[in-house]
């Protein structure tokens, strides 16, 4: 609940949430993938016949490898067009750092 006196939220911080959001979605829907479909398919039962994809078992191409390249796909794509770049203000007033600058001069 935002209330009358609250001051307004940092730009940065909103875009950084947004990222935060999307960052966690990603990552959770890769997750689901490579457990749910290991665990579906990684044991199977010990009289059927082992399918390879590329030289791997299927279950480990489909359930790992993918998955991760599509992760990696995913995440160079948010990272390179949708992760926005901010000055960070300085958010310490001019007569703190002055001040911290005057004490630094009188110690050499």
């Amino acid at each position: 609940m935002v209330q009358e006196d609250d001051p307004p939220v940092d730009p940065v911080f909103k875009t950084s949430l947004r990222e935060l959001k999307w960052i966690f979605v990603i990552w959770l829907v890769h997750f689901v993938w490579v457990v749910g479909y290991c665990y579906a398919f990684g044991y199977p039962a010990p009289e059927t016949e082992l399918i390879t994809v590329i030289g791997m078992p299927s279950w480990a191409f489909w359930g790992v490898f993918v998955p991760w390249i599509s992760a990696t796909v995913v995440s160079s794509w948010f990272a390179l067009t949708q992760i926005e770049d901010h000055d960070l203000t300085d958010s310490l007033p001019a007569t703190v750092t002055s001040h911290s600058d005057t004490q630094r001069g009188n110690e050499s």
